[in-house]
């Protein structure tokens, strides 16, 4: 319609008719009424203004005798708002327009940061209503001894009359200690960081503070039930999976790139993910019943063999120095115990092994745990002690401090009730602890720090830490040592 506005071929007819269906058009769509009117305006200012012709002239006089009527506007149009007036601000219409162009060519990252800003706040909401829900009737000072475990297993822990507790209550209130981390650690990431760090086991394990067993769906256990469930299929699909490893390296995203062509055969269990035992360690029985629970659905075969729930009672009064077996399946590969692991800490599977190297772990691993427990320098020594030195690797996952001082300054202000609820102290200096501690354990190295997520602000770490094997001049330094402190003793 447009492009015939501008033909000046139309005669005083065909410009009526034009005119009549703008005004229809602009009844209907009043947005383009506007742009109508003016490309109009615009041919009728162009159009040249030639002497009529004798057969021009009759057919104006004849269209002025009989006028051009047009036909009624539809019913349709009687239902549509009024016309907008001349006035109407030409830019609203094309701010809209641009909004919608943007819409479409930007929505899928629209959509991504407002669910991600989403999040964020939800997260934030859910921290802060924990926090401040905490019961201000719990008397609790600043240098209470942290378990890592909310107030009544705390207590329950602490009690002289261990057999008047119900187990069942306490095994729930462990549930729902479990199951309130669900929705933080999803949203926050920590859930990611889990599966992260699950993936780097490698060896003989050892998972201390193992809790509820929350990184328990995370580790790979073929390998460990190989010889018991697995065909001779199973077991030469098991060795090329081996040689995919030693040849191809998957990065975070799922991508692999080949890093060796001709590798050096390797004996299963020296790559990470492959894990050959595990050995978890707790402090709460009630906690370690979620966590034999966790054993038992995630380990291929351990639901044919094992109860749904144990039968017998959960050992509660272990002394000071041992622990007590709660699992022990596979010939003694998926072990768990309860104990202290600032005074104990169990052997590996392999003890009846002449080396001493043999009797160390090859992985030790543990989340939140430098927060929860009253000298976090004696456990990561303890830690030290039976970690296979050079290869053998300790994988931190903690909270702490964080780079920036009104992080602190929050984390400080709400430390007291976050203890109330989880049994923590999440402002420590995490950092600096390990490190202190890497200066006073012979050997302890601090391979690296990470401090993943930039919407944690620093306050979540990431910590590798490794012993390295003394010399003989080193050996014979601490041996004097050691024969110096027992002549003191005398």
């Amino acid at each position: 319609m447009a492009s015939r506005i501008l033909s000046p071929r139309l005669g005083l007819r065909g410009a009526q008719h034009i005119q009549t269906q703008i005004r229809i058009q602009c009844q209907l769509e009043p947005r383009r009424c506007l742009s109508l009117t003016a490309r109009l305006q615009f041919a009728s200012k162009k159009s040249p203004t030639k002497q009529s012709s004798p057969s021009s002239s009759k057919a104006t006089s004849k269209a002025k005798t009989k006028p051009y009527q047009p036909q009624p506007t539809p019913n349709k149009s009687q239902s549509q708002p009024p016309p907008q007036s001349k006035t109407t601000n030409p830019n609203s219409s094309s701010k809209a327009e641009s909004l919608d162009v943007l819409w479409k060519q930007r929505r899928v990252p629209l959509i991504f940061a407002g669910a991600a800003a989403f999040c964020i706040a939800l997260y934030t909401s859910l921290l802060i209503t924990k926090l401040t829900k905490a019961g201000d009737a719990c008397t609790v000072h600043g240098d209470a001894t942290p378990t890592g475990l909310p107030q009544d297993l705390t207590s329950a822990l602490a009690s002289p009359n261990q057999e008047s507790l119900d187990p069942e209550k306490l095994r729930q209130t462990a549930e729902d200690f479990d199951r309130d981390l669900n929705l933080p650690e999803r949203l926050s990431g920590v859930r990611r960081l889990r599966k992260n760090l699950a993936a780097r086991a490698k060896g003989h394990v050892l998972e201390v503070s193992i809790g509820t067993g929350r990184n328990l769906s995370f580790y790979d256990w073929t390998d460990l039930v190989a010889d018991y469930l697995s065909s001779p299929e199973a077991t030469a699909e098991r060795q090329r999976a081996h040689m995919d490893r030693l040849i191809w390296e998957t990065s975070a995203d799922g991508s692999s790139k080949k890093i060796n062509s001709a590798p050096e055969r390797k004996a299963i269990g020296s790559l990470e993910g492959e894990i050959l035992s595990f050995t978890g360690l707790d402090i709460s029985p009630d906690m370690l019943s979620i966590a034999r629970s966790r054993v038992r659905e995630n380990v291929p075969g351990l639901e044919q063999i094992m109860h749904k729930r144990r039968r017998e009672p959960m050992p509660r009064n272990v002394s000071e120095g041992e622990g007590a077996v709660v699992v022990d399946v596979l010939d003694s590969k998926v072990r768990l115990f309860m104990g202290d692991a600032q005074s104990f800490l169990p052997p590996p599977l392999n003890t009846a092994a002449t080396s001493t190297e043999l009797k160390k772990y090859d992985t030790i691993l543990q989340t939140f745990g430098l927060c929860s427990v009253a000298d976090p320098s004696k456990l990561l020594s303890n830690m030290a002690s039976v970690i296979k030195p050079d290869t053998g690797r300790i994988i931190l996952l903690e909270h702490g401090r964080g780079l920036y001082d009104w992080i602190n300054s929050k984390l400080d202000q709400f430390a007291l009730p976050h203890f109330r609820r989880y049994g923590c102290w999440w402002n420590r200096d995490i950092e600096a602890i390990v490190r202190d501690a890497a200066k006073r354990v012979p050997g302890l190295e601090v391979v690296g720090v990470e401090r993943p997520f930039m919407t944690h602000f620093g306050t979540t770490l990431v910590i590798e830490l490794r012993v390295r094997s003394r010399t003989g001049e080193e050996q014979t330094t601490a041996w004097a040592q050691a024969q110096a402190q027992e002549g003191g003793g005398r």
